[in-house]
């Protein structure tokens, strides 16, 4: 019995299926935090620039 537990404990220590898996969760886990933390600064980064585009476009057609 004890050797049986053994073995099984062995064995589940050995086996290394599952823990890419594991790696790409963790991976997708801190991108998502860096994105959730800096959307914001983006957001007004991407706002900005289309508002000037528009103000450009505008003294454009003013020409």
């Amino acid at each position: 019995m004890k050797q049986r537990l053994k073995q099984s404990l062995e064995r589940f220590f050995r086996d290394e299926t599952g823990q890419s898996t594991t790696e790409y969760i963790l991976i997708l886990a801190v991108v998502v935090m860096i994105a959730m933390k800096f959307k914001d600064q983006v957001g007004k980064l991407i706002s900005n620039r289309v508002d000037k585009l528009g103000d450009d476009l505008g003294k454009f057609d003013q020409m």
